[in-house]
């Protein structure tokens, strides 16, 4: 694994994720805060219905009814997501602080000589499959 794959691994799984979070969290914030204590269960819907929506296997659509009944199931859709996203980020940030591990890692045996001869084997592996 060269140092650019090191970085844009770190980027997408850990970065990318609590960046995301901290966006939503903050951006909320008032819409889960009243007389200065936070409602967690407000928290876990907002701020997972972006991690949720897309994981969706099943949609209810709204036919035949009102616009009351229409947007009591498009709410009823934004709660499932928010709760199924909850679980996801739960596990997204749980892996981000493993990635923040196993980057460091990474980083720290990235010039040892057990990796370097890995690199240089599998480097030349690579050579003779396109030399083919």
């Amino acid at each position: 694994m060269t140092k650019k794959e090191i970085a844009k691994e770190f980027f997408f799984k850990t970065i990318l994720p609590v960046c995301l979070a901290l966006f939503l969290f903050s951006m909320f914030k008032n819409v889960f805060t009243k007389n200065g204590e936070t409602n967690y269960f407000y928290v876990w819907l907002v701020c997972g219905i972006p991690f949720g929506i897309r994981r969706m296997y099943l949609w209810l659509i709204p036919r035949g009814f009102d616009l009351g009944g229409t947007m009591g199931v498009l709410a009823l859709n934004l709660i499932v997501g928010g709760l199924i996203g909850g679980v996801i980020l739960i596990w997204r940030l749980i892996c981000a602080a493993w990635y923040l591990v196993l980057t460091a890692y990474r980083i720290v045996t990235y010039n040892s000589a057990k990796n370097r001869i890995a690199r240089e084997t599998t480097g030349q592996q690579r050579f003779n499959d396109i030399a083919t």
